[in-house]
């Protein structure tokens, strides 16, 4: 593939195509002064688990960190209480570690609802789980992977990521 592949957005999110050089030089522009990232947003985009898991493993041989992975739909419960409950868990554990977080099959946290949904419409719920977990996205001190398959997801999300790696 061409590095053409990659081209910044308004917002200077960097795309890039998985698997090319300009992948690799987006991760290395991530970088800190030390070689690994202090801070980052990773989108992964579409694709096979099998091909976002290399990614992964590619991109953790430049980081010493432990790596804490997670299949959103296990992380969500059917009151709101206790899906926050187990996202701020996953991001506390990881950041007593200082590990690198990926998090797959994201999707499921725009369709994912709630039995205590608030009297006044469903639309309600779905954003405040989404916005939640962004929120705890963008206070992490550290490496956050987020995997999408949904093109519209990837285009809501993109605001509170660094880089935007498409698959396939």
């Amino acid at each position: 593939m061409a590095d053409s592949d990659s081209t910044p957005d308004a917002e200077g999110v960097s795309l890039v195509q998985h698997d090319t050089d300009a992948f690799e030089q987006a991760f290395q522009a991530l970088l800190g002064e030390g070689g690994e990232p202090s801070t980052a947003r990773i989108l992964f985009h579409g694709g096979a688990r099998e091909t976002r898991q290399q990614a992964l493993a590619t991109l953790t041989r430049h980081t010493p960190a432990n790596v804490h992975q997670f299949r959103v739909p296990s992380l969500l419960n059917e009151q709101r209480m206790q899906t926050q409950n187990a996202l701020r868990k996953a991001f506390d554990h990881a950041a007593e570690e200082s590990a690198l977080v990926y998090f797959d099959a994201a999707d499921a946290l725009f369709v994912h609802s709630h039995v205590d949904t608030p009297d006044d419409g469903e639309d309600r719920a779905v954003p405040s789980t989404v916005e939640y977990f962004f929120d705890r996205v963008v206070a992490y001190e550290g490496v956050v992977i987020i995997a999408f398959q949904k093109e519209a997801h990837v285009d809501w999300a993109g605001e509170h990521v660094d880089l935007v790696v498409r698959f396939g």
